[in-house]
């Protein structure tokens, strides 16, 4: 049953790989050179790369801490740049381990924040037909005060609006931005009230619309039986393509899995979707998921004569990046004792509490379009924070000689008058 759930899970791993984009420019800037993707510098594709293996691993990792049977949906570009932002806060070792895992080796903290820039400004021309928006923000807490040359590099590079606001306070200006700045697809990000512990946050959001180059054909798209990794059957809307009559269409194989690519508007970008031999599963490919891999089978897609059906789909997807970023090396920039942002706040006091990311997808006859936020929390709280809005466990015990009079659990608080 696996092999069936593995297309749909699958397309979405390929998406955004092949969406790396933006249609915004720094503010007050003049407008780059115009040059296309084949027209990289050696560093922007030294950055490209590490993008790349970042976004490769992350899905792994996210891949091997969720549940087989549940649907996947990430943006490894959001998340390579609100840690790109985050990176000129940091330093020392704080700041190696990030960089670490970002794969960022080898590059200076100059040369990442131009190629950012850059790389985005070329990426942005990629395909006119095609709308991809790019938006980062920064939201301090009034009376922490954040290190210049910090803001004066988010805004240069990152074109990140920098904004103070009074904590404890409302959500709802921060949700408005998420919301204007992923065309509605993602209306909150950050729960109210913000607490006052929280020195910053730190935003990106992506929204992408994209037209297929050659639209499915309503007229095709019949209901047919979709099986689940967990089991049993479902109907869903099946499209139909047919590459005889979409010659834009290509199709790679080898003993893993089966694949085609399906372009987007002046094909500048693409969807490709893998499915696995009958031996094999979506694990399996993604296992097998490098650089060096990912590279190869893509220059492998040619024309060929084949059929695909694909199911139409809208999903949203959370995560609490924390753990997932800790597992590849970034623990100690949430760790309070060790993470070290003095080039971010003027007091050296903060750490990353949490990484949220948040994403939405829709596929249909028409084309793709989808959206991410990742945002970057940072705490300065010196004093520990009991919250007791989880499972717990209570004693009730004489102090001096350590007698037991009552033990509980606590799994889900019940009251009545």
């Amino acid at each position: 049953m696996r092999k069936y759930v593995s297309i749909f899970l699958a397309l979405i791993l390929g998406l955004f790989f092949l969406q790396c984009s933006s249609s915004t420019e720094p503010e007050n800037a003049s407008p780059e050179p115009s040059r296309t993707p084949a027209q990289l510098t050696a560093d922007e594709q030294s950055l490209l790369n590490s993008s790349n293996q970042f976004g490769l691993k992350l899905f792994r990792e996210i891949n091997a801490y969720e549940p087989d049977d549940k649907n996947l949906f990430v943006s490894p570009l959001s998340v390579s740049y609100a840690l790109g932002m985050t990176l000129n806060g940091a330093k020392g070792a704080c700041y190696d381990s990030m960089a670490a895992a970002l794969e960022h080796r080898g590059l200076s903290l100059t040369q990442i924040n131009e190629n950012y820039k850059s790389l985005t400004a070329i990426l942005e021309n990629a395909d006119p037909t095609v709308v991809f928006n790019i938006g980062n923000s920064i939201w301090s807490r009034a009376g922490k005060e954040i290190q210049p040359p910090f803001v004066t590099a988010c805004r240069d590079y990152f074109d990140a609006s920098v904004r103070v606001m009074d904590f404890p306070s409302p959500a709802d200006t921060i949700n408005h931005w998420v919301d204007v700045n992923t065309n509605g697809k993602i209306t909150e990000i950050i729960k109210s009230p913000i607490h006052p512990d929280i020195a910053m946050l730190l935003i990106n959001a992506i929204y992408f619309k994209g037209d297929w180059r050659i639209p499915f054909d309503t007229v095709d798209t019949r209901e047919r039986k979709f099986y689940p990794a967990s089991g049993g059957e479902i109907d869903c809307a099946f499209m139909l393509k047919d590459s005889e009559e979409d010659t834009t269409l290509r199709y790679f194989e080898n003993d893993l899995f089966q694949a085609a690519t399906i372009p987007y508007g002046d094909e500048g970008f693409c969807m490709s979707l893998f499915l696995p031999r009958e031996t094999h599963t979506v694990d399996d490919i993604v296992a097998q998921m490098t650089e060096t891999n990912w590279n190869s089978w893509l220059g492998g897609f040619v024309k060929a004569s084949f059929k695909m059906h694909l199911p139409k789909f809208k999903m949203e997807y959370e995560i609490d990046l924390s753990d997932i970023l800790k597992a590849l090396g970034m623990e100690i920039a949430f760790d309070p004792g060790r993470a070290d942002f003095s080039n971010l706040f003027v007091d050296g006091v903060g750490w990353i509490d949490q990484v949220k990311h948040k994403t939405f997808i829709r596929v249909d006859e028409k084309g793709t379009e989808a959206a991410a936020v990742t945002v970057v929390i940072f705490s300065d709280s010196l004093f520990p924070m009991l919250f007791f809005n989880r499972p717990f466990l209570f004693v009730i015990h004489e102090q001096a000689s350590g007698a037991i009079l009552f033990m509980g659990k606590m799994a889900e608080p019940e009251w009545e008058d």
